[in-house]
């Protein structure tokens, strides 16, 4: 038993992608003397930022120990 293979394409370049804006691009215009700016330059973060967080998920936790217990007893 054969199969007939004529009809698709092969290789990953005639395949189309099932989103477009994902399609594969090499970027040409790479040249050594091109320098980029470095990350930690456009970072800005305010004093204390976060700093609740820590307080939030002990919240949560006990929440849902809270539910749990309760789901178990009813």
């Amino acid at each position: 038993m054969s199969s007939d293979n004529s009809a698709r394409p092969e290789g990953p370049a005639s395949e189309a992608p099932l989103n477009p804006a994902m399609k594969q691009t090499r970027d040409k215009t790479y040249d050594p003397k091109l320098e980029g700016s470095d990350p930690l330059e456009s970072v800005s973060v305010k004093k204390d930022e976060g700093r609740h967080w820590p307080t939030i998920w002990a919240a949560a936790a006990v929440i849902g120990v809270i539910v749990v217990i309760i789901l178990f007893v009813f």
